[in-house]
């Protein structure tokens, strides 16, 4: 068994708002690790890895929707 499941099967369900809370900031420091490097030196595995990053943190339609809205933006503010 890996610490994961360890961790995951030792955690009551009282103490699982603290452990999301931890996850979720493990997951937002690596989405800006990721953007950070992706903005630094871009390239398809910068982004890839952000992609991934981001499907892990917030899951593929938050994801989708975020990556749309900035696609969307970076057209329309190309003019201005």
């Amino acid at each position: 068994m890996d610490g994961a499941q360890e961790i995951a099967l030792g955690v009551w369900p009282d103490d699982m708002a603290g452990v999301r809370a931890e996850l979720l900031a493990a997951g937002i420091a690596q989405v800006r690790a990721r953007a950070h490097r992706y903005v630094e030196k871009p390239g398809e595995a910068a982004w890839h890895e952000l992609v991934e990053a981001l499907t892990r943190t917030y899951g593929d339609s938050e994801t989708y929707e975020l990556l749309r809205a900035v696609e969307i933006h970076s057209r329309t503010s190309e003019g201005r």
